[in-house]
This record gives structure tokens, C-alpha cells and sequence, in this order.
């Protein structure tokens, strides 16, 4: 597994501007009766290794978040994300030292978890545009738009100003806001080639946030945006799916 990351992002170093930040997305299949043991190692012994990964600048952080609820009874349900500074800085041998797998205080063997949850799928992401914040629950947005840069860009330009200052005034629940375009893999028959995520700090934030509010009043900034957006015509058939998780674990650098 190892191996091929690494061959794949030597290869995406060609499809990214240098020095803009990248997701790797790893969606694994975990069964109900071995959730809580998943969980024990990933969290225990796998998150050490990533944490000795961030200390030395190899890695800027490490997640673990768990799907809400079932979409389907054949998918995946936990999800890890990795992100990096940019393509360039990745380095997956050196993330994998000897070292740094000894931090994790155990046999390998003994804790590894592919065996009994297999990687269902993974993605490599660049991260488009943002606004920072911590969330303990995130809606990720999956969508195939007809014209992937148009997305991007009114994305960019027309929707993160709004999202932005509503997170600032802690308008509509929402913590932190990200937008993200598919690296690899890429093709008619993907899954998805672009995602936005919202961030949120509650479940009851995140379900009010998707629920149907007939009288809602978004205020004259949201009526202008969505009089300005092309959204119809570049994303005709809107998200293919709007997918709700929980932070189980997470790591960062510390300050």
C-alpha cells in the first residue's frame, strides 16, 4: 500500500501548482462487530506514528472521522485524511521510518487493521480554497459538475467571502469551510471530482444546517450570491451526495 501511494504522487507532482496544499482520502470498510477495535488501534498505535510524522514537518495532519448513519450497506463508513503541506513536500518513506513506526510502542502486526477493513477506496485532493476552523462534524459534498473549473472558481470568488464572514459572526452554525478538487483518481466512471466540506462543531448545527426551513430568512448577502451564481448551468445535477461524519480522532502540530 505504501509502495503505490508513493508512485502516485510522484506522478501527481505534475498536476499541481507547487506548494498548494493536498488531501490523501482513505476510505475503509469496517464491520459493526470490529468498529471498537478498529478504533483502539487506529487511535492508539496508528495516530502515534503519524504524530512523530507532523513533529518532524513531514505530515500537517491526521485524521480519523467516522459516516453518520448508512448509505449503503456495501460502502465504506470510516474515512482517514492526510494532509500535506504540498506534493512536493510528501515523502512517504520518511513517514514510515523505522522511527517513526516505533513510536507507535507496538508490533505492527499485532495492530495493523487492513486484514479485517480493507480500504474500500482513496482519493488524492488539492485543497482549492478554505476557511480554517475546527470542526467535530463535517458535510462533505460530493459533485461531477459539467465544467470542474467554473465550480472551482465560483467557489473561490463568489462563496467563500459569504461562508466566511457568516463563520466569523457564527451565523448559521458553521465552523470552518473548504472546497477541493479530485487529483487522482480521475476519470467518466469516478465517483466524484470536486467536494466541498462544512464544518460544524455539533450534530444539531450540521442537521439544522441540511434541514428544510420554509420560512428561513438568509438575508439580502445569500439572495445576492445565488442571483450571481452560475451554479446551474456548471452543476446541473447538484450533489451526488451530501455525507455527514464525526471526528473520531485527530492530530496536528502543536503550537
Amino acid at each position: 500500500m505504501r509502495n503505490i501511494i508513493i508512485m502516485v504522487a510522484a506522478l501527481l507532482c505534475f498536476t499541481v501548482t507547487v506548494g498548494q496544499a493536498v488531501q490523501y482520502v482513505q476510505y475503509r470498510q469496517v464491520p459493526l462487530d470490529k468498529q471498537a477495535e478498529f478504533v483502539e488501534k487506529e487511535t492508539k498505535y496508528w495516530a502515534k506514528v503519524a504524530k512523530a510524522a507532523i513533529d518532524k514537518g513531514l505530515m500537517e495532519h491526521w485524521s480519523l472521522w467516522r459516516k453518520i448513519g448508512v448509505t449503503n450497506m456495501d460502502g465504506p463508513n470510516y474515512v482517514f485524511v492526510n494532509r500535506y503541506a504540498s506534493l512536493e513536500s510528501i515523502d512517504q518513506e520518511a513517514i514510515w521510518s523505522d522511527e517513526n513506526v516505533a513510536a507507535m510502542g507496538a508490533n505492527p502486526a499485532d495492530v495493523e487493521t487492513q486484514s479485517f477493513a480493507p480500504t474500500f477506496m482513496d482519493y488524492w485532493l488539492q485543497i482549492d480554497a478554505f476557511v480554517p476552523g475546527d470542526s467535530k462534524y463535517a458535510i462533505v459534498n460530493y459533485a461531477m459538475p459539467d465544467d470542474r473549473g467554473a465550480f472551482i472558481e465560483e467557489n473561490k470568488e463568489l462563496w467563500m467571502p459569504m461562508h466566511k464572514k457568516n463563520i466569523e459572526a457564527g451565523n448559521l452554525g458553521m465552523s470552518s469551510w473548504v472546497t477541493m478538487s479530485v487529483i487522482y483518481p480521475r476519470c467518466n466512471n469516478a465517483r466524484y471530482s470536486v467536494a466541498t466540506v462544512d464544518g460544524f462543531n455539533s450534530m444539531k448545527d450540521a442537521m439544522n444546517y441540511l434541514s428544510y426551513q420554509p420560512n428561513a430568512e438568509y438575508g439580502a448577502e445569500f439572495e445576492a450570491v445565488v442571483a450571481q451564481s452560475k451554479m446551474g448551468e456548471i452543476n446541473p445535477d447538484g450533489f451526488n451526495y451530501s455525507i455527514l461524519y464525526e471526528r473520531v480522532h485527530s492530530v496536528d502540530k502543536e503550537e
